[in-house]
């Protein structure tokens, strides 16, 4: 009896310490990079009306802390398994309920079943389809996981495009677009039909991107014209 007590004692004590993390993480994002969200669809807010699949450019760590803390409610995040695995992280990420592990290094499947049962709850799920941060201002291939599981689910991709620059004295901008469904069939999806997907909203989130840098009119090479990230050895 005494060892349930104190289980439950220190479970509620956990549930406090992540609760307060997560609002001094949002209010400290909030506050110092003031972000200003462009909505150009029909969604006007990030208070989404239906579960959505929402994609995101990725070009700093704290892109995935910057979005969760924007689409605050009902929301879960796909977030690497080695990432969920790494001592550094492992304490907060695997305490977190709306965290969806993914095995971005070999196929993977339970992660999209997970997000499934999410989408089916009504919580809106956020994927960074790069699947790594880049720095040199280009977009890495989209992974097709994102394009599998609206297509398998029915559920609306919401596009957003992020300057990704985070100083103090600079708003960071988050462009939001029109929310848009690939079509629901029967059966598994071609690889090729869920690479044109994700070549397509690939596309469309660079746009975006482009449009919260004040850039229109930059173009993307297709993902198998798009050169590799050089990374100096410094930063390896």
């Amino acid at each position: 009896m005494i060892e349930k007590s104190k289980k439950i004692i220190a479970d509620l004590f956990w549930k406090f310490v992540l609760f307060l993390v997560v609002h001094l993480v949002r209010t400290y994002l909030l506050v110092f990079y003031r972000p200003k969200m462009k909505f150009l669809g029909s969604v006007k807010s990030t208070d989404l009306k239906e579960p959505m699949i929402i994609i995101v450019n990725h070009t700093s760590m704290l892109d995935p802390l910057l979005v969760q803390s924007l689409f605050f409610h009902k929301r879960s995040i796909v977030v690497a398994k080695d990432q969920v695995e790494d001592p550094h992280f492992h304490w907060a990420l695997s305490r977190f309920k709306n965290v969806i592990p993914c095995d971005r290094f070999n196929l993977d499947t339970e992660w999209a079943l997970i997000a499934k049962k999410e989408l089916e709850k009504g919580n809106s799920v956020i994927i960074f389809p790069e699947g790594k941060c880049r720095y040199d201002g280009l977009l890495n291939e989209f992974k097709t996981g994102f394009a599998f599981l609206a297509r398998s689910t029915g559920a609306p991709v919401l596009s957003v495009g992020i300057d990704g620059i985070y100083k103090i004295g600079h708003r960071t901008q988050i462009v939001v677009d029109e929310p848009e469904k690939i079509e629901r069939v029967k059966g598994i999806p071609s690889s090729k039909h869920l690479a044109e997907r994700s070549e397509y909203f690939r596309q469309k989130v660079w746009n975006l991107k482009q449009i919260a840098l004040g850039q229109q009119g930059a173009i993307l090479p297709v993902a198998a014209e798009t050169p590799e990230e050089i990374i100096p050895e410094e930063s390896k």
